[in-house]
């Protein structure tokens, strides 16, 4: 089939129309460069420091066109004429250009002991890449650090197609036997398991070292607190493997716990602080010496006596061997000093409840010795108050301050109240392998509901009934036990606030966050018809689409089960006093 031919005259206007565009855009182009003089270093025209650009001959002017015509269409070649009638600067003393070279090979000389492709995987050099200094000096980096490895040099050589990056590697000895001699309680392969050395693997001091502390570590944990061992080999730079030299010493057990000093608390009482104990029989589980659970047991008597008010107790320990050395008495010698009474207990920082009555919840009067669980139970009280009236947040600390008097403090409490919060959204999400339990069975057990005052005490049972239900895995070696979480407004959520006690009430869904269940809180003092009149961040992260139920349940939402049917809006008659927490509808 023949074509058309297109008629000459609409090819040369469709070319005169391209030539003057060109023209047109060279001109807006090249204005503003030559207007701004040789200052301008803009790249692609030739500019470079102390580089003038080119001046049209003197009495130089366009030609004149008839009326009505165009230009005729201009090439690349024409252009660049045009642009730079002289040519091409030369290029300036001291610049010189760096083409991008690849890398043509990577190749590894002098190993002989490790195999090429342990080299390779710390090498990020590749070939058929482009050439980086840097990206060869973090590879030499890495291969120090390595371990198996005492020098790296690198080289390069030039060819036609690009550069070969050449690696120099000087080995470390590798170890070809290790030897323990003098362990006669203990086995081979258990002292090769605690210094974690196998044959093959970089011979040097430093592993030597460790190796050596963690055997005579190991020894002191048993029972062996004079156990002493030397490197015999493996520490110097002729060395082909290693050989530890072992003192086991006596194998020492406590026969007794005596303590001494002790006043105002029994010796059976004491000796349940404490983990160094004689064993079962004195021969079975247990009962030997170890130095750092010894160091532990004295900071935990100290600890339980600071904790009673002996702020300035001091506690030593005594070994006493036998005639054997083998069988040990440990004696705590406790010095108690004076027990610190509380002079007066005062809150600060309190608004909402008056000082007085808050006191009278305290279980630490004034007057009584100092005990430390009594003041955290106090601080879980004060917490707890709030919390019932909406200070979700309230944070409460005890500040103990000693006088000039020995043996008297001030208790103080300080309180930052916060603000009042009720209940946005509750999103509720059950994770698991293939979940099926729907969002009524976890909301059926709560006793709040959005547009309720936040009440840490009703969190806190909602928390326990799912727990206690049978429903969640409660195990935390198989799982997360289920939790309720509560998040406070922020920019990226606003469109989720609860709204006010006249508005519509929030629909109960689920949500991907983590925990069994999520509550959206607000403070008392959000007004609702702002959340009103919030439009929602375009750029805000969008919540993933959920999926249906997997395996034999169905993903279709029963219609006397549907969320949407359940709630309904709720009556016009609703007050608007945010004070008012909202009714509940079902």
């Amino acid at each position: 089939m023949l074509e058309q031919p297109v008629p000459a005259k609409s090819v040369q206007t469709k070319r005169s129309w391209v030539g003057c565009w060109l023209s047109c855009g060279l001109l807006l182009a090249s204005t503003p460069l030559a207007a701004q003089g040789p200052a301008m270093n803009a790249p692609g025209n030739y500019q470079q420091p102390g580089y003038a650009p080119p001046q049209p001959p003197a009495g130089y002017a366009p030609p004149a066109l008839p009326n009505g015509a165009l230009p005729p269409p201009a090439n690349p070649q024409q252009i660049n004429l045009a642009l730079n009638p002289q040519g091409a600067p030369e290029q300036l003393p001291g610049v010189v250009a760096q083409p991008q070279q690849l890398v043509v090979d990577v190749q590894i000389l002098g190993i002989a002991q490790t195999k090429e492709h342990t080299v390779q995987k710390y090498l990020h050099t590749r070939r058929d890449r482009e050439f980086d200094p840097e990206l060869v000096q973090s590879d030499v980096r890495r291969l120090v650090t390595s371990g198996l490895f005492r020098d790296v040099r690198t080289y390069t050589r030039q060819v036609p197609a690009g550069v070969i990056v050449i690696y120099e590697i000087f080995e470390r000895p590798r170890i070809k036997y290790i030897k323990h001699i003098g362990n006669r309680g203990v086995g081979e392969k258990k002292l090769l398991k605690e210094h974690g050395l196998k044959v093959g693997d970089a011979l040097n001091s430093y592993s030597a070292e460790e190796g050596r502390r963690k055997i005579e570590e190991y020894y002191h944990k048993q029972g062996h607190p004079k156990a002493q061992v030397t490197v015999m080999e493996g520490d110097k730079a002729t060395d082909q493997g290693l050989v530890y030299f072992i003192n086991e010493g006596n194998l020492e057990r406590i026969s007794q716990v005596v303590f001494r000093g002790n006043t105002i608390a029994s010796d059976a009482r004491l000796k349940t602080q404490i983990e160094s104990k004689p064993g079962f029989m004195w021969y079975f589980f247990g009962g030997k010496i170890d130095r750092q659970k010894l160091d532990s047991d004295s900071e935990k008597i100290t600890s339980y006596y600071r904790r009673l008010g002996y702020f300035r107790a001091r506690v030593g320990r005594e070994l006493e061997l036998d005639e054997s050395g083998s069988w040990v008495t440990l004696r705590f010698v406790i010095d108690e000093g004076p027990r610190y009474t509380v002079r007066s207990v005062k809150i600060e920082g309190t608004q909402k409840f008056p000082e007085q009555p808050l006191l009278g919840f305290m279980e630490i009067k004034q007057g009584e010795y100092f005990h430390q669980d009594k003041m955290n139970r106090d601080v879980n009280t004060i917490v707890d108050l709030y919390g019932s009236k909406g200070y979700v947040f309230a944070d409460v600390q005890a500040d103990p301050r000693f006088l000039e008097e020995p043996g008297q403090l001030d208790l103080v409490y300080r309180v930052q109240e916060g603000e009042v919060f009720y209940i946005g959204d509750i999103n509720v999400h059950v994770g698991g392998e293939y979940p099926h339990t729907r969002d009524t069975v976890v909301l059926n057990r709560a006793g709040i509901r959005p547009g309720d005052l936040a009440d840490m005490r009703e969190i806190r049972n909602w928390e326990r009934r799912l727990k206690s239900s049978q429903l969640f895995e409660t195990n935390p070696q198989e799982g997360e036990a289920p939790k309720v979480v509560l998040g406070t407004p922020s920019i990226g959520n606003v469109n989720t606030i609860a709204r006010g006690s006249g508005s519509q009430p929030t629909i109960r869904g689920q949500s991907p966050e983590a925990g069994a269940a999520n509550y959206g809180v607000r403070p008392a003092s959000y007004q609702a018809e702002s959340v009103r009149n919030v439009v929602p961040n375009p750029n805000a992260p969008q919540l993933p689409t959920m999926r249906g139920q997997q395996g034999p349940y169905s993903p279709q939402l029963p219609a006397h089960l549907d969320h949407q049917q359940q709630y309904s809006a709720p009556p016009a008659s609703v007050p608007q006093n945010l004070s008012n927490p909202a009714p509940n509808w079902r």
